[in-house]
């Protein structure tokens, strides 16, 4: 057993979709650093290295997932994935951030469960194209949602902090400075499959030997006849993980620990509900609309959490505050970090940006920063001004900035049907 999840697992090396979802992920990095140049003039971090760092840690987590998927013991062909991937991607045409299992598959689950229920009363209501529909294992389909999700947790916890890409974004209280935190992993995954097979068969020598009580969520409907056998094969699958998430009233590390926990606790309790709908058909529908509805809330409170904040890096009374550094920069030789207030430069007083901007271009290659707190001077030199490492926070010069407009599930879904006049 062992020794096929650890043969199923590592054939992704050879598996041209997995390099494929990698350079998806590496065309996302270079979205990031296009911003970066558009804001600063300069991309803070090597694209090169995001992909191979994300990667690195996509494998851990999608070795991670595939224990839970042979765990679990979800069939693949039975959860319905062949009309999840469409749903997903006509909610993607609604807005890009619905292209998420949590809202096209418990979609479909839902309206299975309803078939289902129907079925009981109009029995041939799921004659023809619906028979696919209405045989979904739908407690299958959202454990699967739950660990994809639960894996996308750690993968925040541990990552997604890293990397945090500094930005002016236009809010309520108005221009503020912040991070976007943008993480892709591409996971290589061991899947089963269910099949039925000649008991002497070559196929049912390689299939899956496990103990009786497996698999947890047994969903097949595939009944095998005389002579036959039902076996589980492991498969290598690739899926593709994604994080988006802004920091403004909290540093990074902090959002991103915060998003993992809320995160985790929507996976534990999806995975719950899936066993609740296994064991009690009537948990079915309820179970299924927690996927997209408890996935919409979790969004909502990230973003009423971090904007009901008050910001951290805005324009200050005395001094300008440092929004980043950007590493290997003359700013980041000389040991300055975010949040420091900077008083004056060459004992001339800054409270712009403007201002510290002209001050710094008749500064030749030399300068002497005034620092709020102890350690209160720092020595500058840089070969060019407009360009030392420096991101300062935003103020009434900053003219380029983002405005970023998170839609209501429900009300996007509504703007998309409202005829156009």
């Amino acid at each position: 057993m062992v020794r096929l999840f650890l043969g199923a697992f590592t054939s992704f090396l050879s598996n041209m979709l997995f390099w494929l979802v990698a350079l998806l992920m590496a065309s996302q990095y270079r979205r990031v650093a296009r911003n970066e140049m558009q804001l600063f003039g300069r991309a803070k971090y090597s694209v090169a290295r995001q992909t191979l760092y994300f990667a690195l840690l996509g494998l851990a987590g999608g070795f991670l997932a595939s224990l839970l998927l042979v765990f679990f013991g979800i069939s693949l062909l039975d959860i319905g994935m062949i009309y999840v991937w469409p749903l997903a991607v006509l909610l993607l045409l609604v807005h890009p951030r619905y292209l998420c299992f949590a809202y096209a598959g418990g979609l479909v689950g839902a309206f299975s469960a309803l078939l289902q229920l129907l079925e009981q009363i109009w029995p041939n209501i799921t004659a023809g194209m619906l028979t696919g529909l209405a045989s979904i294992h739908i407690p299958g389909l959202l454990a699967l949602i739950g660990i994809l999700h639960l894996t996308e947790s750690v993968l925040i916890a541990v990552s997604g902090h890293l990397f945090p890409s500094p930005l002016y974004l236009k809010t309520e209280k108005g221009v503020v400075g912040g991070y976007s935190l943008q993480k892709f992993w591409p996971l290589p995954l061991v899947g089963l499959i269910a099949l039925i097979v000649p008991q002497a068969s070559a196929e049912a020598v390689s299939g899956v030997s496990m103990p009786d009580w497996w698999p947890l969520l047994a969903g097949s409907t595939l009944l095998p006849g005389a002579g036959e056998t039902l076996v589980y094969l492991l498969v290598p699958i690739v899926a593709g993980l994604g994080y988006g998430d802004l920091a403004i009233s909290t540093s990074p590390r902090e959002k991103s620990k915060r998003s993992a926990l809320n995160l985790g606790c929507y996976s534990l309790i999806l995975i719950v509900a899936a066993f609740l709908a296994f064991h009690y058909p009537l948990f079915t529908i309820p179970a299924a609309l927690l996927s997209p509805f408890g996935h919409e809330f979790l969004i909502l409170l990230g973003n009423k959490q971090e904007f009901s904040g008050a910001p951290l890096f805005v324009a200050q009374k005395n001094g300008v505050k440092i929004l980043d550094i950007f590493p290997r920069t003359p700013a980041a030789a000389a040991g300055l970090v975010s949040g420091q207030v900077i008083l004056s430069v060459n004992g001339l007083p800054v409270n712009d940006s403007l201002t510290m901007r002209n001050i710094m271009e008749l500064a030749s290659s030399m300068a002497d920063l005034e620092i709020q707190g102890e350690k209160n001077r720092v020595e500058l030199k840089f070969s060019d001004y407009r360009f030392t490492g420096i991101v300062l926070a935003p103020d009434q010069f900053t003219t380029v900035y983002l405005e970023v407009k998170q839609p209501r599930f429900l009300d996007a879904l509504a703007r998309k049907r409202k005829p156009r006049t």
